[in-house]
């Protein structure tokens, strides 16, 4: 069992723990770094919870959610509008209730998220809403939704840069961001990482390890890979993984399921649809249409 399904089995027992019903869907990923899950038709309840190791962040889905919250001795009342969230420091225990069916997306970030010494330490904020931070939860909300063809690089990059946001914006200020990445790599550093991606083209790799492989900490390596190379770690993988799909595809020699797994792929199925997306014709039309010109 994965980390991210053993987590769903857990809050599964907490929320019938705590005499709330099953929601009609429940998507989570763990990434180094954070934690992210999506809650859709979630029954009315109540529940607490006991204090968590990192900061969470809640934004909420729902055209309108009455909801109050307790923490600290401090509660809010009111109704949460689609796209409104709250904001919870670690280490702080809450209660929760709420009167109608929750949509609600979740991102609970470590402290040392950004592997660089800093911790992250947010402010307390029961309602807010931050325009900047919608943006990357959507977009958390509509890759998360795709369950096993997540992308979990995507992910972790995109935690990163939720975390980068709080840090700048909603963060106690005993640590101003460092921004010594200001440039991009050398062109040693950029040869090492992409012979890197390339020789692992057929496996998950997360930022962590891409940046391991430079000794820099996964914050500042985004920002480098992406001044330098003009796209995103995940981005380039993922191109570079559908141009490898094109040779086999090409060579005709292989299933698409052996191309499949050695594309990094989790099935047949997610290849297939990604492949489409991006070069907008199916994998077979494509073999089909180079045989032709040959």
């Amino acid at each position: 069992m994965t980390s991210s399904a053993r987590h769903r089995d857990r809050w599964l027992a907490l929320l019938e723990r705590n005499g709330v019903r099953r929601p009609k869907a429940l998507y989570a990923a763990e990434v180094p770094g954070g934690l992210v899950q999506a809650t859709i038709g979630e029954p009315c309840g109540q529940m607490q919870l006991e204090p968590a190791p990192a900061n969470v962040l809640m934004f909420n889905l729902s055209p309108v959610q009455a909801l109050r919250q307790g923490r600290e001795g401090r509660a809010f009342v009111g109704d949460m509008l689609r796209g409104e969230m709250t904001l919870m420091p670690a280490g702080l225990a809450s209660e929760w209730s709420w009167n109608s069916t929750c949509d609600r997306l979740d991102v609970a970030v470590l402290p040392e998220v950004f592997g660089d010494g800093r911790s992250l330490e947010v402010v307390d904020r029961f309602l807010f809403r931050d325009e900047r931070l919608a943006l990357i939860c959507r977009q958390l909300y509509q890759e998360i939704s795709l369950d096993a063809m997540a992308d979990r690089l995507y992910l972790e990059l995109l935690v990163m840069e939720l975390a980068s946001v709080l840090q700048r914006r909603y963060s106690r200020g005993s640590c101003k961001e460092n921004d010594i990445a200001s440039g991009g790599l050398t062109r040693a550093q950029a040869r090492r990482v992409l012979e890197y991606i390339e020789n692992n083209l057929e496996r998950e790799v997360s930022l962590r390890e891409l940046s391991g492989v430079l000794d820099l900490s996964p914050y500042h390596f985004a920002r480098m890979f992406k001044y330098t190379m003009h796209t995103a770690p995940h981005r380039y993988l993922l191109d570079r993984r559908i141009e490898r799909a094109k040779v086999m595809l090409h060579a005709n020699a292989a299933s698409l399921l052996e191309i499949s797994l050695s594309t990094g792929f989790c099935d047949q199925s997610h290849f297939s649809s990604t492949f489409r997306r991006m070069v907008r014709t199916t994998p077979m039309e494509f073999r089909r249409a180079r045989q032709a010109s040959v």
